[in-house]
Formats: structure tokens, sequence, C-alpha cells
């Protein structure tokens, strides 16, 4: 801080007029008030409506690193951007109206590693469990299931045969959500799986995933397999559609005893007959 006379640096007049209320002492004179900074330049508005953007792309499912590539800066900065407490709520600002992923029931999104509280209940429910994984798997803690469930999510987030996905409410609830997996380009063939708090949500966000792999991926062939007398997961491909294509006899063992295994399969012309 630097101290001047007053005499030196005041006109007379304003000298008189500060003496009326300070004589001999010392004061201090804060400076003007700056602009915030890129307010005069533009960089302030530019540099937030590209935190926008980047927000709504990750929002609907673009990787970070794809992002890192398109705005040329590190997967660090755009994660934190995306991650910015209190940033926008950039589902507010999105036009859904010709969404490719959404229909009158449920909005599908690319999974996130936070999402890992969704799944960790199934984990206390052992028929989800076996009906599921066709195992009783041993006993995890949740610092654990995080992990699992984050690196699960970073591992298969580029690739092509496996799409892992949330389904939500129109209003933005989490509502459940599945993947297509073992994905096979050359024979056209697939798997998927489904889960959700409620049955008409599973096949609404299943309806989404199979108009995808079928009408965009140009696949042809959906099987899947469940354990006899599922009653959790196998009523909601029958009623999508699915139709049984066989068993193979007691295949898993769980509880003391084996179990069949039945296999159902659905093709695109009977998907898209419906």
């Amino acid at each position: 801080m630097k101290y001047c006379n007053a005499t030196e640096l005041l006109p007379p007049q304003l000298l008189q007029e500060l003496q009326q209320y300070a004589q001999g002492e010392t004061l201090y004179v804060p400076k003007v008030k700056r602009e915030s900074w890129g307010k005069g330049t533009g960089a302030k508005a530019f540099f937030s409506r590209r935190d926008a953007a980047i927000r709504s792309q990750y929002s609907s499912g673009v990787a970070l690193g794809q992002l890192s590539g398109e705005y040329f800066i590190s997967e660090d900065a755009v994660k934190k951007i995306v991650y910015k407490k209190g940033a926008t709520n950039m589902k507010n600002e999105i036009d859904y109206s010709k969404y490719f992923w959404q229909n009158d029931l449920v909005r599908a999104r690319r999974a996130k590693p936070e999402d890992w509280k969704h799944h960790y209940h199934h984990l206390f429910n052992a028929d989800d469990r076996f009906f599921t994984d066709y195992e009783q798997e041993l006993p995890w803690d949740e610092e654990t299931r995080k992990e699992a469930w984050e690196n699960y999510i970073k591992s298969n987030w580029n690739s092509d045969e496996q799409v892992i996905l949330v389904f939500e409410s129109l209003d933005g609830k989490y509502v459940g959500g599945g993947n297509l997996h073992r994905i096979d380009e050359r024979n056209g063939t697939f798997g998927m799986y489904v889960h959700a708090e409620e049955e008409r949500y599973a096949i609404a966000g299943a309806k989404l995933m199979l108009n995808y792999a079928f009408n965009e991926r140009r696949l042809n062939n959906c099987t899947t397999g469940f354990i006899e007398n599922d009653t959790i997961f196998q009523p909601v491909f029958v009623k999508l559609g699915f139709k049984l294509e066989g068993t193979r006899r007691q295949q898993v063992f769980h509880k003391g005893q084996y179990w069949n295994e039945n296999f159902y399969g659905l093709l695109a012309d009977e998907f898209n007959a419906m």
C-alpha cells in the first residue's frame, strides 16, 4: 500500500472539503470496483456457453474422452465442468421433443459411475441376484460395490459390444436400467438385460433398447436365458414378444438342487411387427 500527502495529490477545493471530515489522519482510498474477469472481452460468456454445451452433451451420453478431444481440453478439465457443484441442470434446457431415447413413459441415458447407489439394493435380494447371474455371490460391502460398479462403467464406456443404460421417468427420477451385451455385428446377434422398479418401466426401457439394436445397429436376433420358475425377469421378456426356443436341463445348481435354463429369442421382424 502506498502513502501519499493529500496536499500533493488533491486539488485545494477537494482538500478543504476533505478536511471537514478528517485532519491529520491516515485514510485508505479503495480502488474503483473492476469488472469481473472476461466481461469486457466476452471470454466469460464464451466459456459459459462452452461449459453448458459440454454438460448438455455429457448428460446425453457423450463420453469424457470424446468431449476432451472435441473441446481440446483434458479429461480432468471436462470432469470439473460436468461435476461442478451448483451447475445448471442441463436437462431443463434440452429439447426432448425429438429425442430418440424416449417414449411416453421413460427416457434412457448412458449409465454413469455415480449410478452405483441405484443398483446396490439388489445385493440384498437373494432371488434377484440368483436369477440375474445364475449364482449366489459372496457378500459385498458398500465401498467395494461402489468401486466395482465404477470400474464396470468405465471399462465399457466406449465399448461397441456392451451398451449400459439408465432409465428415468420423464421428470428425471431413476426408475431402472439395462444393457445390451454380447453384441455380434457379423452375425447380428445380441443379448439384453433389463430391470426396473415397476414392470411397466422395464418394458418401456427394453423397447427403446430393442428399437436401437434392431433398427439402428442392424442386429437381427436377441437371445437371452432364464432359470426355470423365474418370476422376476422372464415375464417381462414374454410380454415383449420373446419366444421359448429351447431348454438346457439341470444346468445351474442352487439351494441344493439343479435348475433348468430356458432360452428365449426375438427377431427384428417380430419386434417391428408389434
